[in-house]
């Protein structure tokens, strides 16, 4: 549900420090610039902070870099400590020998870069005597040196140029070319028309030999060194409780003076404004009374326009969910949340697109470790604790289908107690004969049907919410159409016919209405016929058949993962018949193809379940455009206090 949310106003007359201090722990408010008339803001210097986080952000970096530990697990710490290292660490002095380590470290890297284009350079050469730096003192004369595929010639326009044949690379030979300098251009063309390919030389004043052998020999002195300056920098390692821990402080420090700045001051008194939840208003009451009594604090309703923050609130089981909700955005302030409605039709889509319990059972033991491996990960967790409730949708779901690792379940003899009480428990099996696959289809269709009702039901509910029933209408008629169009079906298969004319006789009258709505909203004639006819024609098309046909997609999904299961243990049971080794090939073809059938069919349950709520559930009802409450609060990413935990 979206959480009731209040406009406060604040006006008090000192202690402003010691007000931030408190709504920073308290985490309840998001401030906002007070826009009052008389209210000036303070200029709060800031650039010694930023400079001192930018110092901790580079070194932070090479902690991930070259530290060898963990650095998802937080550090405990307490205030005395904390103070101490705020105060005593010499960030600055650890920050410059860090720096200059790490600058060294890159310099050498580049200087090894800088040799091995050289190498690739003169590799050509290797096995010529030519010293470049006597030929470049030619003075009357201009030289190149260009490779020819072996079948290729050279041909002398004149007697005035020289070739020379130098080595070879390859498929290619190496020829040197002398010519005066005024007919370089001429030289170039000839060599282009003969395919051949100018390579760039340098003033080298030895053999090639000699010059790659010292720049192997630079490379080496520079890889030794980059090891011996890595080696230093892996010490910073011994730094990281103070590194992380001022982190934390001065990260929550920067965000101290952020809210300072925003704090409105006038001739008399200083004003400060933001929004906060209505059950949290009483906590606020209780902390601004002990530190500023003399104080004037404002509650309001949101108004017309206000740019509302939206924060979610759900039960545990729910909570999960919003993964689902925050992906796509937040609702707006007079909407509803569509979490909680979504999250059974989610864990039972997803269920219907793996429908393996195997792979249920894989995803419940994988995302509980994850779990407890990430605790203090609070957004990951949400995510992992999503896939535990899919997972143990999908172990159900594989149950009544009797997927167990594609058919396990139907290879295994009947000897084992097991297998038959598995197979009792199966209810639909899309792959065994007859007509069990269109029976799933049907399903899937069916459940899709309802969901699309449950969107048309909050959207009415959403609409006298914020409207009075006058406003109601189209809102009536589209969940009317939806559910007579079932009873008309309904009613035709059970040959019920009364039921079915009434039901025509009022889907007619829903339509007729409708389509009147849709109407009103047009000044033009030819444009109120227009709208009243793709009024009804999207209703069709969209609500009764697009949408509910969407949801063939879980029939889709769940037949691809069973199939897949199955043909994977096809091979192994093909595999393992051969002598020796085949129990050994049949085991990793099962174990890695099974892994794999479950990742991809992972993704793709999850994606297109995703995509169900987004387009056919979320557009019957839903209003987006809401933003996240930021709430002015003390966010400890690497460490926390001993008192946090007592709390």
């Amino acid at each position: 549900m979206i959480s009731k949310v209040k406009k406060f106003t604040l006006f008090f007359l000192k202690e402003e420090e010691k007000l931030l201090e408190r709504l920073q722990k308290l985490g309840i408010v998001e401030i906002e610039s007070i826009d009052i008339g008389g209210f000036e803001k303070e200029d709060i210097v800031k650039d010694d902070i930023e400079t001192k986080l930018k110092q901790l952000e580079f070194l932070r970096n090479i902690i991930d870099k070259f530290g060898k530990e963990s650095t998802l697990k937080k550090i405990q710490v307490e205030e005395k400590e904390e103070k101490e290292i705020i105060h005593n660490f010499p960030l600055e002095t650890v920050y410059l020998h860090y720096y200059n380590l790490y600058n060294e470290v890159e310099k050498r890297k580049k200087i090894i870069n800088r040799a091995e284009k050289l190498k690739k350079e003169i590799l050509p050469f290797l096995k010529t005597d030519i010293i470049f730096s006597e030929i470049f003192k030619l003075s009357n004369f201009s030289f190149l040196i260009f490779s020819l595929p072996h079948k290729k010639k050279i041909e002398k326009t004149n007697e005035d140029l020289y070739v020379e044949k130098i080595g070879e690379i390859k498929k290619e030979s190496l020829y040197i070319i002398l010519f005066s300098k005024e007919k370089k251009e001429d030289v170039e063309r000839v060599i282009k028309k003969a395919d051949g390919k100018i390579l760039f030389v340098r003033k080298w004043n030895k053999k090639t030999e000699d010059i790659l052998s010292k720049l192997e020999e630079l490379e080496e002195k520079n890889y030794e060194k980059i090891l011996k300056l890595e080696n230093e920098i892996s010490k910073i390692i011994n730094y990281k409780k103070e590194i992380f821990i001022l982190f934390d402080y001065y990260k929550n420090f920067y965000s101290f003076l952020c809210a300072k700045e925003k704090i409105g001051i006038s001739k008399f008194v200083k004003g400060i404004k933001g929004w906060i939840r209505e059950k949290d208003i009483k906590i606020l009451k209780e902390n601004i009374e002990k530190i500023i009594p003399e104080s004037y604090l404002i509650i309001e309703e949101p108004q017309e326009g206000d740019n509302i923050p939206i924060i979610l609130e759900n039960r545990k089981l729910i909570e999960p969910f919003e993964v689902v909700t925050d992906l796509y955005g937040r609702p707006v302030y007079k909407n509803i949340d569509p979490t909680g409605p979504l999250s059974l039709f989610f864990a039972l889509s997803f269920g219907f697109c793996l429908t393996d319990a195997g792979y249920g059972l894989l995803l419940i033991i994988i995302s509980s470790i994850l779990i407890k491996k990430f605790k203090l990960l609070q957004n990951f967790v949400k995510f992992l604790k999503l896939l535990l409730i899919c997972g143990i949708s999908t172990f159900i779901i594989g149950l009544l289908t009797g997927g167990w690792f594609g058919d396990t379940l139907y290879i295994i003899p009947e000897n084992f107690g097991f297998v038959r009480i598995l197979k009792k428990l199966v209810i639909l099996n899309p792959l065994e004969g007859g007509n069990k696959a269109t029976l799933f289809l049907l399903i899937a269709l069916i459940f899709g049907y309802l969901q699309i009702v449950w969107g048309l039901v909050l959207n009415l509910y959403t609409h006298l919410k914020n409207y009075s029933l006058k406003y109601c209408g189209e809102a009536i008629s589209l969940l009317l159409i939806q559910i007579l169009v079932a009873i008309i079906v309904i009613g035709f298969i059970l040959k019920i016919n009364m039921l079915v004319k009434v039901s025509l006789f009022v889907l007619i009258f829903c339509f007729i209405y409708l389509m009147i709505e849709k109407a009103k909203t047009q000044k033009e004639f030819m444009l109120k016929g227009f709208w009243a006819i793709y009024g009804a024609y999207s209703v069709i098309s969209g609500n009764l058949l697009g949408d509910i046909l969407s949801y063939s997609r879980l029939f889709g999904l769940g037949l691809t993962t069973s199939i897949l299961g199955l043909v994977i243990n096809q091979l192994v049971l093909m595999l393992k018949n051969i002598p020796y080794i085949g129990v050994i090939f049949a085991s990793i073809i099962f174990i890695f193809g099974h892994l794999g059938n479950l990742l991809i069919n992972l993704l793709g349950s999850y994606v297109h379940t995703s995509r169900l709520q987004y387009l056919e559930f979320f557009t019957k009802f839903f209003e987006g455009g809401g933003r996240f409450f930021k709430p002015f609060q003390e966010e400890r990413i690497y460490t926390f206090k001993v008192s946090e935990l007592k709390d």
